[in-house]
């Protein structure tokens, strides 16, 4: 039977790509794109997973606005790390660390309002 193995990659549509791109790649270390194309950028995260930046006018400014229909977490190893880190940056947090259904979880907002959150397993892994 056919499966889903994986999200492939996320897309976060943003009006300013400079600014995404300089508080995507400082907040994760996410290092050099493997896509750099004129309207999108495309991370590898982690094992496989992917974040994309697409630069969108304000002819589409719906998909841009904060939220924009798009909700995920990045998974940590460290939650308080990164947390300590995105404040440092200037980062809203709308809550901070706290633990919910066994996991850390954190949710804050990116330059352009974009709510995301920051996840971490608490549960001992097999």
């Amino acid at each position: 039977m056919a499966k889903v193995n994986r999200i492939n990659v996320v897309f976060l549509y943003v009006l300013d790509m400079k600014k995404s791109r300089e508080f995507y790649e400082a907040a994760f270390d996410l290092g050099k794109p493997l896509v750099d194309a004129k309207w999108w950028v495309e991370y590898a995260v982690g094992d496989g997973s992917h974040l994309g930046l697409h630069v969108v006018d304000s002819m589409d400014i719906a998909r841009a606005l904060p939220g924009g229909g798009v909700a995920f977490s990045f998974e940590v190893d460290d939650i308080q790390f990164f947390t300590d880190k995105l404040k440092k940056m200037g980062v809203k947090f709308r809550y901070e660390p706290r633990k919910e259904y066994g996991f850390l979880l954190a949710e804050f907002e990116d330059p352009e309002g974009i709510p995301l959150r920051l996840y971490q397993n608490t549960k001992p892994t097999k």
